[in-house]
Formats: structure tokens, C-alpha cells, sequence
């Protein structure tokens, strides 16, 4: 009786792969599909060939980070791994994000060795300071897109980062707050006087009135997306709704669905985020989520808050 192997046709064991001698470039496409976390834990272990690989900065050029939901079973340091894909990047990291951790310390050692970097996406990052930002892009002079979302940021740090980063053209600042009759055009003309080649901008949750939102469109004019969303201190029924239907090429207003709109909407028992650290509570750590924020119902794509009922007709939008 023939053996299992002398009975299986020779091309069929020829055509077995041999994963080891799969082309480098091939085999790092995949291991990148697998995410920073992954790769430094476990990948880069399985083998010196695939050690090799994963050391290559261009498997580093672009690096996501983010805090599990669950993270009673995490047995490692998001920092350090963060500064580790960094380091592998060898100077070549062009676009990182980081989510739900972050010190200004990590902020520094990104920046340090990074004189590429282009894109800059930082959310619910509560440790790191607007102060220490807004002198670290200094380094950063290639800086193109920098996202920002619940990081405490004052006027004089949007004004040093427009002019610390003449490339920017892509910005997000948003914010929430729960009394949005209260104006405030700082933010607004801090972007309209620092940031004059932006292509995008994002500012959910701006105070800001019209006057703020006429400053951005006359000091930016190469603005193709403007997303003015819980923006509710704007009244768009007139000629400057007309004017930026008619300049923008992407415009989202006040009232439209918070669907895909890069990050969860919430709302907190202060004007706005920044009140909440002069207000004391500066270790968001001490305090559960749920005593800062409240989440919105979403009804169709609309986000609206359990206790404030926003008379959406004042503004006539």
C-alpha cells in the first residue's frame, strides 16, 4: 500500500507555499495590515525573518495608536510602544494618530524625531497641553493636517500653531458645550489671522457667531470643506449661508447629521472643555466619563442632548 505522501502528486507538493520566501515588500503589506499594537507585540516575535521586516521604517511611516475600550486586560504601556514605533520610523513617520492616551512627554519624543511628519490627529488626549503643543510643532515644520478634538486649547495656542505651521491646511478643533447662545469669536478669528492656506477646517462646537465665521471665509480663501456642525450660534439664513454654499465646495451646517463625522459628539456640564480644567478637574483619571460627559441621543443621524432641548427655529437654519 502506497504511502500517503507517494500517493500525492510530486506539482501538488511543489505548489505548497513557503511563506519565508514570500517577497519582503508582499509580506510587509500584510504585516501592516495588522496595526502598530500588534506588530510590536506579537509579529515582530514570530520570527527573525518577520523581526527583520517589522523593523523597516516604512512599515513606521504611519502609525495609529489607540486605547482598547476594554483595558482591564491590557498588560502593556501605549506610551512605550508609541515611542517604539516612533524610533523604528528612523525620521520617516509622516502621519500619526493617537487616541484616549498621550502626555506631553509622548508629544515631545514624537516630535523630536520626526521632522517629516505631516499629519497629526490627537483625540480625547487629556494630558497633553495646548502650551506644549503649540511650541512643539515648531519642529514639525512640514506640518500639513492637525486634528484636535477635546484637548485643552486656549486662543494664544491656535495662534502660535497657525504660525508655527505656515503649511497647514487641514484643521479640526472641536469642541462642546451646553449653552450655545453664549458668543465667543476668539477661536474663529485666531484660524482667520493665523491659518490663511487652509483647504479644510473642521470646528464642531464652536462658539463662535457669524462675525467669527465671516472673518475665516475673507482670511481663507482656498477653503474647498467647512464643517460648521453644533455650531448654534450661527444664523445661515441669510447671505452668508448663501455665500458658503456658493464658496465651499463641502459645507456642513450647524444642524446636520453628526453621522461620519470623524469622532464621537458628547456634551459636558461646562461651557466648554477648557472650563473643565480651570475648573479644578485637571486628572480626568480621578473621575468616571460620566461625570463630565452626558451622551447624545442620535435620532436619524442628528445628535441632540437628554436634558437641553435646543430651540433649533431661534436660528433660523
Amino acid at each position: 500500500m502506497a504511502s500517503t505522501s507517494d500517493a500525492m502528486p510530486s506539482s501538488a507538493m511543489e505548489e505548497s507555499p513557503n511563506w519565508l520566501e514570500m517577497p519582503p515588500e508582499l509580506m510587509a503589506s500584510i504585516l501592516q495590515r495588522l496595526g502598530a499594537v500588534e506588530i510590536l507585540n506579537s509579529a515582530r516575535k514570530v520570527c527573525t525573518t518577520w523581526r527583520r521586516i517589522c523593523k523597516d521604517p516604512d512599515i513606521w511611516k504611519t502609525i495609529d495608536m489607540h486605547k482598547p475600550v476594554d483595558t482591564w486586560d491590557m498588560d502593556y504601556d501605549l506610551e512605550i510602544l508609541t515611542k517604539q514605533a516612533v524610533d523604528l520610523s528612523c525620521g520617516e513617520l509622516i502621519d500619526i494618530s493617537i487616541e484616549y492616551f498621550g502626555s506631553d512627554d509622548l508629544l515631545d519624543h514624537i516630535l523630536l524625531r520626526s521632522s517629516k511628519l505631516k499629519n497629526l490627529c490627537l483625540m480625547n488626549c487629556f494630558d497633553i497641553t495646548g502650551s506644549r503643543l503649540s511650541q512643539a510643532v515648531k519642529r514639525v515644520p512640514q506640518l500639513e493636517k492637525l486634528h484636535l478634538s477635546y484637548i485643552s486649547i486656549n486662543v494664544e495656542d491656535i495662534e502660535l500653531i497657525g504660525q508655527n505651521c505656515p503649511h497647514l491646511k487641514s484643521f479640526k478643533l472641536n469642541k462642546e458645550f451646553r449653552r450655545p447662545r453664549i458668543e465667543n469669536d476668539d477661536d474663529a478669528l485666531a484660524i482667520a489671522n493665523n491659518m490663511p492656506e487652509l483647504r479644510h477646517l473642521q470646528v464642531f462646537g464652536s462658539k463662535m457667531s457669524n462675525d467669527g465665521l465671516e472673518a475665516i471665509l475673507n482670511s481663507c480663501p482656498h477653503l474647498e470643506s467647512l464643517d460648521v456642525r453644533r455650531c448654534f450660534n450661527l444664523n445661515l439664513g441669510g447671505n452668508l449661508g448663501k455665500l458658503c454654499m456658493e464658496r465651499i465646495k463641502d459645507f456642513k451646517r450647524p444642524n446636520d447629521s453628526t453621522e461620519n463625522c470623524g469622532f464621537h459628539p458628547r456634551i459636558h456640564e461646562f461651557d466648554d472643555f477648557d472650563d473643565m480644567y480651570s475648573s479644578g478637574y485637571s486628572d480626568v483619571d480621578e473621575f468616571s466619563e460620566g461625570d463630565f460627559y452626558e451622551d447624545y441621543e442620535f435620532s436619524g443621524g442628528s445628535a441632540v442632548s437628554e436634558e437641553d432641548d435646543y430651540d433649533y427655529e431661534y436660528f433660523d437654519i
